[in-house]
């Protein structure tokens, strides 16, 4: 974020939550995609026994100042990231407060902008004004889509550069490769998957149409050199040209027969060994730390934990692996 942004600042980390302080444009922020709300907080409360009633009273008691002051809002209770049903005269002391201090006007169906006030299981609570949301949730991708600022996160956390050749073994819908594309440095970059549909469709693309992207069903499992080899015959895995990072969201097993998934890992990184540099790195999401954990170990692979997540309500994990 720091590099991203001037005049940032984290005050809180929590699980799922950055509490920052900025002092530039608030429309900076829109340039973050891999958050899935954005605050303007209004008050912030820590303590054991925080509750909504309490907050509202805080938040009542304080003239405020709204980000957004024009257009409708409405009033949201979360509970350790649950929406949560308040009593009556908690609710309407909330938009009272709301009223009182902009222009903004009741709508409790579609409005403009919410209000939320927030308990968290840490002892912080906070009311906010929701400035911006994420663009595409679950309802709207399609199953097993990876996210767009998920895709965009694993990315940035790589630290692609203009010379890397870059690889997406697992693409499915093209999450990765896309972000890659749009935000992205590098040299070269290829998009594999074992689903023909899958690879149809991101060969039709637009982001995804350039001379330095090649998209093809491949098995990732039996990667060797002939699988990148480009349309002119050149290849591209001798000296300094070979293949140097890795940013992928491999299958969990979850919802996909692959076996057992420790024998999985085994034969990605053994497939992955015959293709990468000397000191190539790979940035994978996964739900299935502990063997994830046990495999790299196996293979005397250096491991680095990186940013955790949610992702369809289970926990996963970044980590960069360098080989």
């Amino acid at each position: 974020m720091g590099r991203r942004l001037e005049k940032f600042k984290i005050l809180n980390l929590f699980d799922g939550l950055i509490h920052y302080q900025y002092d530039g444009n608030s429309r900076d922020l829109e340039k973050i995609n891999y958050f899935n709300n954005t605050f303007f907080v209004l008050k912030t409360m820590k303590g054991k026994g925080l509750n909504f009633n309490s907050l509202v009273g805080a938040v009542a008691s304080e003239n405020k100042y709204y980000l957004i002051n024009k257009g409708t809002f409405r009033v949201r209770f979360v509970n350790e990231n649950q929406f949560a049903k308040v009593e009556p005269n908690v609710a309407r002391k909330a938009e009272d407060t709301v009223l009182r201090n902009s222009k903004l006007k009741i709508d409790r169906l579609s409005p403009s902008t919410e209000i939320w006030y927030s308990l968290r299981r840490e002892g912080f609570a906070f009311c906010g004004q929701l400035i911006s949301k994420r663009e595409f949730t679950e309802k709207n991708l399609h199953k097993g889509e990876l996210r767009p600022e998920l895709a965009y996160l694993l990315c940035s956390f790589a630290g692609c550069t203009k010379g890397d050749i870059v690889c997406d073994p697992f693409c499915g819908y093209g999450s990765i490769p896309i972000q890659l594309a749009k935000n992205f440095p590098y040299k070269k970059l290829f998009a594999f998957d074992i689903d023909d549909e899958k690879i149809t469709m991101l060969k039709e693309n637009r982001h995804l149409k350039k001379e330095n992207v090649v998209i093809a069903r491949k098995d990732s499992l039996k990667l060797t050199v002939e699988d990148f080899t480009c349309a002119d015959g050149d290849e591209i895995n001798t000296g300094d040209q070979r293949l140097s990072l890795i940013i992928t969201d491999p299958p969990w097993g979850y919802f996909e027969d692959i076996g057992d998934i420790a024998d999985f890992y085994r034969k990605f990184f053994d497939s992955i060994k015959n293709i990468i540099c000397s000191g190539g790195r790979m940035v994978i999401l996964t739900a299935r730390v502990e063997e994830l954990k046990k495999t790299t170990a196996e293979k005397s692979l250096k491991l680095l934990e990186g940013p955790h997540t949610l992702v369809n309500g289970k926990k996963a994990s970044v980590f960069l692996i360098t080989f």
